[in-house]
């Protein structure tokens, strides 16, 4: 009995053995190549696949002063980790200047930007990516004689290359009053969609 035990035993693991040493088994959709966890190089993608469609809000304050924008953006990625793109932005300001008034804008305006992703950020903070813009704006309502500064933003964001995305930048470029952003600090909600 003991040696019948034994051999059944022996028969059982060695068979278990088998199964956990087999190779995995991958399931590939109809037309695939290669393997489905390497993303593909997009330098080897044409022009049209490359772009990224998108939009989101910025420079959100609330209080006094008061901002809010809105921006649909394109973006071209360069390399699987960089892209670069442009973007309309309509920001709303307003504020209130004590015995001088309140003041209110509504700017038009571009802007260039350009995101890294940088994987030993992304180690520390999840998919993490350093970004930077330059802005240009244009006062729509020129009843308020203020003429505002180009920010120049930098900082960092999390999200991936497609989906929602949270940036918070630093205006190099800041001067309360002459900022059409309530802070030096922008956040940013938004990303690619398309």
């Amino acid at each position: 009995m003991k040696k019948l035990f034994l051999f059944f035993s022996l028969l059982t693991f060695v068979g278990v053995s088998e199964v956990i040493a087999q190779e995995p088994v991958v399931i590939k959709e109809e037309g695939a190549e290669g393997d489905l966890d390497v993303e593909k190089d997009v330098r080897e993608l044409p022009f049209r696949q490359r772009l990224n469609f998108g939009g989101g809000i910025s420079g959100l304050s609330f209080g006094n002063p008061t901002s809010i924008g809105v921006s649909p953006m394109v973006g071209y990625s360069l390399t699987n980790n960089a892209m670069v793109g442009v973007g309309l932005i309509y920001q709303y300001y307003s504020a209130n200047y004590g015995s001088l008034g309140t003041y209110s804008s509504n700017l038009l305006g571009q802007k260039i930007f350009i995101r890294q992703q940088v994987p030993a950020l992304s180690q520390v903070i999840g998919q993490a990516y350093l970004t930077g813009q330059v802005e240009n704006y244009n006062n729509l309502s020129n009843n308020t004689g203020i003429s505002y500064a180009n920010p120049v933003l930098v900082g960092v964001g999390i999200g991936s290359k497609m989906g929602l995305n949270f940036s918070i930048m630093y205006d190099l470029n800041y001067t309360a009053g002459r900022s059409p952003y309530g802070s030096a600090l922008v956040v940013q909600i938004g990303g690619f969609f398309f």
